[in-house]
């Protein structure tokens, strides 16, 4: 690049494309809009903000089902030569030597400075940044999670890694990127979102999308691609610009930035951005053949028969599970006992807060979608006492009102709400918070065996004196399997309770 020469690089950004390499075909597409800018552009950057390893049936598949398989999502991304991708919480939902093997198998760097090996507090994922060089311009590329994201999740169960505090973090690496590299123009990959398009009354949504408040402590990053929040965005704020490019390979961010060479320095001297609705573009033939045999399998698997006679499970809005007895609890409860030989008390959980229980015929893909998360059943002891203090937390977010009850969401989210078996208990909602649940035959003093899904139990862990437990290497998904193989659906209620 010669003085006062002008190069122009499209920056090509995606998030949270979750492995959607299924019926829709959107990264085929994608990948058709990538080839078509790189024969107009010789200079392109592609770049993914992470959260691409788990959220679809098809990822499921390949990192539950058949992990020996090589992952087709890093054959794609390799493929279209992703320059780099960042990481996020859903990236441990499969646990770290799933991601680890992800990660061999990527001819590109996952950059996430503040997860960190917990003995040494160094990033884990090697370098946290990577220099690209394009006509003579330094292009520096660094990536952080929000540990506010990182609350609660996969990754906590995990020894070997730690998250850092995502805006010191990015307050210490920033500089010294700077002050080892001096990069023409910095991106910062961070999986996480915008304050501005975040609730404010919810903290902690709020705590954990600060995209703007890692600008203020950090300088000199041009761009920040964002995600998680599902949001199509451009933004700019100072000189730094914000963007977000959607879920599920429906858009992809085309940012078009324009420099020019001067004696000692470069200038930005413009910029554009495109949201890409990929939906119109054709798949590409080429990865439609690469990965030919990987959609079969998951087509071969997803439509197995599981019951061949028709099923009566379904529920027409959440109450229906959390106000009395329901077969669709039962057979997941069922599910989970069927992880462990024995345990005095299990406790459910819904997986879908969307779904609506099983109807009709089943096949792998109905049981699959009636749950969709990767939770595991584990057991854990308990004292009747903490036993008590997660039904009270369930009981604050339903109230009576005018006779009728209703369940607040917004006080606990659907997927946090428990029904018990093995004892009776009665939630009366006339008393007041914290004093509505009355246990029978269960001593408050007295340690008892509990099963529970390994999510429900890092949502309560701060609640609990027991950290640990034993963990199924099945998730609940594959346990409704074989359960409603084997009863063909005829599933008898055994829990009682009560809500008043």
């Amino acid at each position: 690049m010669k003085t006062n020469e002008t190069v122009t690089i499209d920056l090509l950004a995606t998030s949270d494309l979750h492995g959607q390499i299924g019926i829709s075909g959107n990264i085929l597409k994608m990948a058709t809009y990538v080839k078509h800018k790189r024969k107009t552009n010789h200079h392109v950057l592609l770049l993914d903000n992470g959260g691409m390893l788990s959220g679809s049936m098809f990822a499921f598949y390949y990192a539950q089902i058949a992990p020996y398989k090589r992952n087709p999502m890093i054959k794609i991304m390799n493929e279209m030569k992703f320059d780099a991708s960042g990481v996020s919480p859903e990236e441990f939902k499969f646990g770290l030597d799933f991601l680890n093997k992800s990660i061999a198998l990527s001819r590109f760097p996952w950059l996430a400075a503040n997860i960190e090996h917990s003995k040494t507090r160094e990033p884990y994922f090697t370098t946290p940044y990577t220099i690209k060089y394009v006509e003579g311009i330094k292009i520096g590329i660094i990536g952080f999670t929000s540990s506010g994201l990182m609350e609660n999740q996969n990754v906590e169960l995990e020894d070997e890694v730690v998250v850092g505090e995502s805006m010191a973090t990015a307050k210490r690496w920033v500089r010294y990127l700077h002050e080892k590299e001096s990069p023409d123009f910095l991106i910062m990959l961070y999986h996480g979102g915008l304050n501005t398009y975040t609730n404010k009354n919810n903290y902690r949504s709020y705590y954990s999308n600060n995209a703007e408040n890692m600008i203020k402590s950090t300088e000199g990053v041009n761009v920040i691609i964002t995600g998680h929040q599902d949001q199509v965005v451009d933004l700019k704020v100072a000189e730094t610009h914000f963007i977000q490019p959607g879920k599920d390979a429906t858009n992809i961010i085309n940012m078009s930035i324009q420099f020019r060479k001067r004696t000692n320095s470069v200038e930005i001297i413009d910029t554009s951005v495109q949201h890409v609705e990929i939906s119109s573009y054709p798949e590409d033939r080429d990865l439609q053949e690469l990965i030919y045999f990987d959609q079969k399998a998951v087509k071969h698997w997803s439509e197995k028969t599981v019951v061949d006679i028709p099923v009566i499970m379904g529920y027409k809005q959440l109450t229906d599970l959390f106000l009395q007895p329901h077969r669709f609890i039962e057979c997941i409860q069922n599910s989970l006992s069927r992880a462990f030989d024995e345990a005095d008390f299990i406790c459910a959980q819904i997986g879908n807060p969307q779904g609506n229980g099983l109807r009709g015929e089943l096949q792998i893909k109905d049981v699959y979608e009636s749950y969709i998360h990767s939770d595991k059943p584990i057991k854990i002891q308990l004292s009747g006492y903490e036993i008590k203090r997660i039904l009270e937390r369930t009981a604050t977010a339903m109230t009576k009102h005018n006779g009728k009850i209703e369940y607040n969401q917004e006080i606990l989210e659907p997927t946090l709400m428990t029904v018990w078996r093995g004892f009776k208990y009665t939630i009366d909602l006339n008393q007041p918070v914290g004093q509505r649940v009355n246990i029978e035959n269960v001593e408050l003093n007295t340690t008892y065996n509990v099963i529970m899904t390994d999510y429900l139990y890092r949502h309560v862990n701060n609640i609990i004196s027991e950290n640990s437990y034993e963990m199924s290497k099945l998730t609940v998904i594959e346990h409704m399997v074989d359960e409603l193989s084997e009863t063909k659906g005829q599933i008898e209620i055994k829990h009682q309770f009560e809500v008043k």
